[in-house]
């Protein structure tokens, strides 16, 4: 019994072991429900697309810049466009003179340790070369720090440098092969400097001072305008031509000296020329001796006497050369019968006035105009207005039909503008149009009869190209005051020189490049925005930094 009771005992004590162990088994994780293993990442397979995607894009880069290499773009962000050349400059660029040229031209800029015009002389001077670059060549030289190139330039120009300079050395393959000796020659800013005993190159090698670069304001405290491609590209025009041409100035027949003070007109159109490498030699037709045959042109500014008879024929005699050229200005107070009469057979006709017109009661004499449009020399501003200082005669053409058929035209280049008219007595207080005696409409009449104030003349047939070189050519201005420098205006000057480049048979020149001004701007800023700014500088910037950097790190630590 004893035993029986003991029996129950421990099944009892068993059962109750091994509830526990049931209860254990009926919350256990089913073996369905336990997680999978992780799956391994092939990270060798990642690392080997991106090496093949940086493969790619390096190829790509590559492929791309060698596909563009060949087309350069270069573009001129400034506001006033201070390192375009002008049409006249790309004009000259891709001209035959310098496109077909036989050597190198080099251009040496001779600058002090920081300089401040350096970046814009090498800017310039790269846009040079840009356009021509099979041709030109430029060159930088610090004064100190390539002193052995700078002594090497010295010894081979045979010239000291005391100021900062550029040289340009246009010599010829052939020229450089042939120049043996060097040895020192006069100073002056656009001289040559080499001279040889076998061969003299000078004529091919000019300096200037980088000074004249540029204009400087009247109080001399800042540059008030740039000229340094007007100034760049007249003397690689003169290196490249080499020996200047040549106009002969009739000085018995023009006006030498200026009654009223200042700059005669000769000397200002003499400048023109020298900026065109054309030089402006005396000549007396009343000696007798025709004109020389290594004239280019002949000018005769200012005409304040006549011709006489034989002094004619010597003007006939030139004229009919093939490739003659000349420019004339008029004094209007001059007696011109003769030459009035030899102007009228080729069609120019000038009348004995003046071009005036009434304002408010007011005689004004200071004519203003407007240049036509269609010709060669007025090429790129027909249309554009100017006016003319001092007084002007009427021109008229005359017999342009019958001119015509003997192959010469007559075209005008300066138009009066509406308002002005030719009159015929100037002399008289208040003076009215007269429609019997005076040229033009009066100022009223709904429409106006033009009047000119300049006009060419071509002999021959300009348009053919293997005749053009044989034509002979001639711009007759009824006013000469307008070339003192004091009248000088921009437009004037692109004609001026339009008419040099076509007088001289440079048609692929016709045109001018005017100053760059050099503009400052100051920005004034208040004590209250100073304070503002320094807080944005000081406290918002750095506040806004420090945010930015806390959002970052928050994340990647969440």
């Amino acid at each position: 019994m004893l035993e029986n009771q003991s029996d129950n005992n421990m099944t009892n004590d068993n059962e109750l072991d091994a509830e526990p162990q049931e209860e254990t088994d009926a919350f256990s994780i089913p073996a369905a429900a336990s997680p999978k293993a992780t799956t391994k990442i092939n990270r060798i397979g990642m690392g080997t697309m991106i090496t093949i995607q940086l493969v790619l894009a390096f190829i790509c880069v590559v492929l791309l810049n060698y596909l563009t290499a060949p087309h350069h773009l270069r573009k001129d962000l400034t506001a006033t466009k201070d390192f375009t050349l002008s049409e006249y400059s790309n004009q000259f660029l891709h001209s035959d003179l310098i496109q077909n040229y036989k050597g190198k031209i080099r251009i040496i800029a001779l600058l002090k340790p920081h300089s401040p015009h350096k970046a814009r002389i090498r800017s310039i001077l790269e846009e040079y070369r840009r356009q021509a670059p099979n041709t030109i060549e430029f060159e930088i030289v610090d004064y100190i720090k390539e002193a052995n190139r700078f002594n090497e330039l010295s010894a081979i120009y045979g010239k000291t440098f005391f100021e900062e300079t550029i040289l340009i050395d246009a010599r010829t393959d052939a020229e450089r092969m042939e120049d043996q000796q060097v040895i020192p020659a006069t100073d002056g800013d656009a001289q040559p400097l080499l001279s040889s005993t076998k061969h003299s190159s000078a004529h091919r090698i000019r300096q200037f001072p980088v000074s004249s670069l540029y204009v400087v304001s009247e109080d001399g405290s800042r540059i008030a305008a740039w000229q340094d491609e007007k100034i760049i590209t007249s003397f690689l025009l003169s290196a490249a031509e080499g020996k200047s041409r040549k106009f002969y100035f009739i000085v018995d027949k023009s006006q030498v000296d200026d009654a009223g003070g200042g700059t005669p007109a000769w000397r200002a159109f003499s400048a023109h020329l020298d900026s065109q490498n054309i030089r402006l030699a005396p000549f007396q037709i009343s000696a007798g001796e025709p004109i020389p045959k290594d004239a280019e042109g002949i000018a005769i500014i200012g005409l304040d006497s006549d011709f006489d008879s034989k002094e004619i024929k010597i003007l006939k005699e030139y004229w009919d050369r093939n490739g003659a050229a000349i420019f004339m200005t008029i004094n209007p107070d001059a007696k011109l019968s003769r030459i009035r009469r030899f102007l009228k057979e080729y069609g120019i006709a000038i009348a004995r006035d003046r071009v005036i017109t009434n304002v408010n009661g007011h005689t004004l004499t200071k004519a203003r105009a407007t240049f036509t449009k269609g010709s060669e020399i007025t090429k790129g501003f027909g249309d554009k207005a100017t006016q003319l200082d001092g007084p002007s005669r009427s021109i008229s053409l005359a017999n342009t039909d019958k001119l015509a058929v003997q192959n010469i035209a007559v075209f005008p280049l300066i138009l009066a503008a509406p308002g002005w008219w030719g009159e015929v007595n100037y002399n008289k207080p208040h003076p009215k149009f007269d429609l019997g005696k005076d040229i033009g409409s009066d100022p009223k009449a709904p429409v106006q009869r033009p009047i000119y104030l300049a006009a060419a003349v071509v002999r021959g047939r300009e348009d053919l190209e293997r005749t053009k070189h044989l034509t002979s050519r001639m711009i007759v201005i009824s006013n000469t005051q307008f070339l003192k420098p004091s009248n000088m205006r921009d437009e004037l000057t692109h004609f001026v020189n339009s008419a040099i480049n076509w007088l001289a048979g440079r048609e692929e020149l016709v045109g001018t490049i005017g100053t760059k001004p050099a503009y400052q701007q100051k920005i004034t800023i208040t004590e209250e925005d100073k304070s503002r700014i320094n807080i944005a500088l000081i406290g918002v910037l750095p506040g806004i930094t420090l945010l930015i950097a806390f959002i970052v790190w928050f994340n990647r630590r969440a």
